[in-house]
């Protein structure tokens, strides 16, 4: 008993974890503990409640810095004009829940409030909607970021790729490589010019011309995807066996790629999710293998121009082009993302642009007429068209930029800042993470900057002296057209490409894809409305009914040379 009770005398090993451990085990411990296995319930225990307690003060923590970021939202959002609304304006979710008039919305919230104009989505995300061209472009270049629902749109529908995530520090390096392999492509005198395929898609697509009149939203989708799936893939695509199939798919996976992405939680227990899912899959393994043919083609035939090719392969990667030859490429992963990614965004804008304009051309049969001379006086009666021809067509390049101005692909233009403040000229801070808008048709149809006719149908605008077309389209590098560069304050307010940092990379790709294809059309074929829909166009040759049209039925009769 004595030696039992001397254990516990000052001399002895300090009873703890350790102490335990060191000892010869529980027959050794002391009585003064009460035995050993009490003790390690008690110390489990005294430990767990240490745990719970660290656990409860981190919540805590994390949820004060999130308050607190909740209360600076609040205190900022407040200093914005706008509307009062404790949670979300009900102007605005009525709106958004019955899909109706976004833009007249916000235009008499600018009539009321000013310039700048905030709305609460909800009681933690704020919109800003900017209508100032100054300061449109000064948010426009501070504001690099977008929004995350745009990311994961293209996750969703292409998996991993690095072309269309939110941070623009992230994609920095892959927009740079794609604007030069874009920029290759409008290289006058170049191995490879890509608006041949023009010819191509145009011989291609005689028996869908042929018909008894098109569908001007499928036939200017078809087109649309012949000229992008050409320009990234080159001759492979045009022979390619699966380009029906694959053209169905994309156009399916276009359709409700946002709805399901507005999702917090994918919601894998409906099957109608499921079924997407399967056809992104689908869509994947096509993209899969036509990458696959074009590598082979290009790599098995001699008069490409492999340094050509290692770029756009580069530019798939998300690598600068200058070392992509010698990097080490992305993922097979991320390189069908990005393509799938390139093929939905781009397909989706220019077919939009291209059905503008066909509309265009048979709501104003003069257009077609001065288009259609021009076209004859620029080609010299050449076998085909080149891009320094296209450049000498002012009119039509001005007919392009005044379709896409008048009738964007979409209605807002979306920036956000999630890092940083926003502090602007005229003294206003927007909170980071608020989604900052740009109503498009109210800067690009606005009658103080445009003119009293701002919202009429008027390419003529484009090729007045005080008008832009230099900023928005300048001659390709070895061009030896006509240089368009001007100066003029109009250029920031006509953003169907957007503007600053993140605006399109291949602007001025696309106007001139799209002129090039126009050009070769009308050279060939007259575009007439189908006779059931000529009353309803002459009804509504007013731009600002465009957004009303049905879907143009279009006939095209073949030019008598």
């Amino acid at each position: 008993m004595a030696s039992s009770t001397s254990s516990c005398d000052s001399t002895a090993v300090p009873f703890t974890l350790l102490g335990a451990l060191l000892t010869a085990g529980p027959a050794a411990w002391p009585a003064c503990v009460g035995g050993g296995r009490a003790f390690l319930r008690d110390y489990a225990q005294r430990g767990t409640n240490a745990l719970l307690w660290a656990v409860l003060l981190a919540v805590t923590w994390v949820l004060l810095l999130r308050v607190a970021a909740l209360l600076r939202l609040w205190a900022l959002g407040s200093r914005i004009p706008g509307p009062r609304a404790l949670l979300a304006d009900p102007g605005l979710a009525d709106v958004l829940r019955t899909g109706g008039d976004i833009t007249g919305f916000l235009s008499k919230l600018h009539s009321s409030y000013g310039p700048v104009v905030r709305l609460w989505v909800g009681p933690s995300q704020l919109l800003v909607s900017v209508k100032d061209p100054t300061l449109v472009k000064e948010v426009l270049t501070k504001a690099e970021d977008k929004l995350p629902l745009t990311g994961r749109t293209y996750n969703l529908a292409c998996g991993r790729l690095s072309l269309f995530v939110s941070s623009f520090e992230k994609v920095k390096s892959t927009r740079e490589s794609l604007k030069i392999f874009l920029n290759e492509k409008l290289t006058i005198g170049g191995n490879l010019n890509s608006f041949k395929v023009i010819d191509a898609i145009m011989y291609r697509s005689d028996s869908i011309m042929s018909k008894d009149f098109l569908d001007s939203r499928s036939f200017s989708w078809h087109m649309a995807f012949n000229i992008i799936g050409a320009t990234l893939f080159g001759d492979a695509f045009l022979d390619w066996s699966d380009t029906v199939t694959y053209e169905e798919l994309l156009m399916m996976v276009a359709k409700d790629g946002c709805f399901w992405a507005s999702y917090a939680v994918c919601p894998f227990w409906k099957p109608s999710y499921r079924r997407y899912q399967t056809l992104c899959a689908k869509l994947k393994i096509l993209t899969e293998s036509i990458i696959r043919k074009s590598r082979d083609q290009n790599s098995s035939v001699h008069h490409f121009d492999q340094r050509s090719y290692q770029k756009s392969e580069g530019m798939m990667a998300g690598h600068s082009l200058l070392g992509a030859a010698e990097e080490s490429l992305s993922s097979e992963e991320e390189i069908c993302g990005n393509i799938m990614g390139l093929m939905l965004h781009g397909i989706s804008t220019s077919a939009n642009l291209i059905g503008n304009i066909l509309t265009r051309l048979i709501v104003f049969p003069k257009l077609q007429d001065q288009l259609h001379a021009e076209i004859v006086a620029a080609c010299n009666e050449s076998s085909e068209l080149e891009v320094d021809d296209v450049l000498r067509m002012r009119f039509l390049l001005a007919t392009v930029c005044e379709s896409a101005r008048l009738l964007p692909a979409g209605p807002l233009l979306q920036r956000c800042s999630l890092k940083h403040d926003l502090t602007l000229g005229s003294g206003i801070t927007v909170p980071a993470g608020a989604i900052l808008v740009v109503p498009l048709n109210l800067v690009q149809m606005d009658a103080s900057v445009w003119g009293n006719d701002a919202g009429q149908f008027n390419p003529h605008r484009f090729l007045k002296k005080d008008i832009v077309l230099g900023d928005i389209l300048a001659a390709p590098s070895g061009s030896n057209g006509m240089n368009l560069s001007t100066d003029c304050a109009k250029t920031e307010s006509f953003l169907p490409f957007g503007s600053g940092s993140r605006a399109c990379v291949g602007q001025k790709f696309v106007i001139l894809a799209i002129s090039m294809f126009i050009a070769s059309l009308l050279r060939e074929y007259e575009v007439q409305p189908h006779p059931s829909l000529s009353k309803e166009v002459g009804s509504k040759v007013d731009s600002s009914h465009f957004h009303h049209l049905p879907n143009s039925k279009i006939i095209l009769t073949k030019r008598m040379i």
